[in-house]
């Protein structure tokens, strides 16, 4: 392989459990847990004995944790059953470890409205809590993301190029920032951990230019060695072209028959030196030299689009323009 997974018990052993409580311990530490809190982990079938390492250390912690179980939704940022929403909706803190992402749903927004904190982990694997991300030192991440997103916030226009051929932008005025840095320690704030990034919805119909996939598409894989080119016209996907890959990738946006399917929601920079490459979606999209877009669903964050899915597409050695100025390249603020 040309990307090494770099740890040897990349598939599950009945005592790695052990060895995941490193990292659900990080999980609590980055949440702020304290004792009483209620800790509601919402899951599902491939990912339990996770939600189970998670509800361990949320006791260790002497907080409360309750796991919430349903079968795999099939679709990124697909909605969850009304009790699953009531769940987290209820919580102090909130895990969201799924095979497909619980991001953009009522679940979460409801919970962060009802003043919860919490973070997603979809498509996380038992690995993820033992190495890589998970390891990273998240107050820094977090200070380099509050640092770069005060830049954005005073930003018209952001534009994300890499040597690969990437180049898109879109119009970000008013549009709030979304500090998914790995903390999330006071009411209200949310995390994507093992990620850390940050990202902001461009306004809709505003997004242009092409963006060359050659990390991972959600729901498709890894294309390192297939890339997916994306051409992004008036704020939507209008071409995907290369292989057998995008032909998948374009198969699936079809197949939803709605149009909001292919809104370009989201602009995102990665923040995670510890972040692994080509071993999770999680680290891929906060890995520090990592960029991507969101295509789908945008309401969450702070957008009017409310779609089907909400589908990340990675692409690496992301420089970062704002208002023509470069400020971030390749995971290094530029002076």
């Amino acid at each position: 392989m040309e990307w090494p997974i770099s740890y040897l018990h990349y598939v599950p052993g009945p005592s790695s459990f052990i060895e995941m409580m490193r990292g659900a311990m990080r999980a609590m530490d980055c949440a702020g847990a304290k004792p009483g809190e209620n800790v509601v982990i919402s899951t599902d079938t491939n990912k339990m004995r996770i939600a189970e390492a998670l509800a361990a250390a949320a006791h260790a912690v002497g907080a409360v944790p309750t796991i919430v179980m349903i079968t795999p939704t099939g679709a990124h940022g697909a909605q969850l059953p009304d009790p699953v929403v009531a769940a987290c909706r209820e919580s102090d803190i909130f895990f969201l470890p799924a095979t497909f992402s619980q991001t953009h749903t009522d679940a979460r927004i409801q919970a962060i409205q009802n003043g919860a904190r919490g973070a997603t982990m979809c498509e996380v694997t038992e690995d993820a809590l033992c190495v890589g991300g998970i390891l990273a030192d998240y107050d820094a991440c977090d200070r380099l993301g509050r640092t770069l997103g005060a830049m954005i916030d005073e930003t018209t226009e952001l534009r994300l190029t890499t040597p690969s051929g990437t180049d898109v932008r879109g119009i970000v005025t008013g549009r709030p920032m979304q500090y998914e840095t790995g903390l999330f320690r006071e009411p209200g704030q949310f995390a994507a951990l093992p990620n850390s990034e940050i990202n902001i919805s461009p306004i809709e119909g505003t997004a242009e230019g092409v963006a060359v996939i050659d990390v991972r598409v959600m729901s498709v894989g890894i294309t390192r060695r297939e890339p997916i080119t994306l051409t992004l016209k008036d704020g939507l996907i209008a071409k995907i072209e290369g292989g057998a890959l995008a032909d998948d990738f374009g198969r699936i946006l079809q197949d939803f028959e709605d149009p909001t399917a292919y809104n370009v929601a989201e602009f995102g920079i990665g923040l995670n030196p510890q972040a692994r490459e080509c071993a999770t979606n999680l680290e891929d999209l906060g890995k520090s030299d990592h960029g991507h877009i969101g295509i789908g669903s945008n309401y969450a964050i702070g957008g009017k689009v409310k779609a089907p899915c909400h589908i990340d597409a990675i692409f690496r050695d992301a420089s970062v323009y704002l208002d023509g100025k470069l400020v971030y390249e390749k995971g290094t603020l530029v002076k």
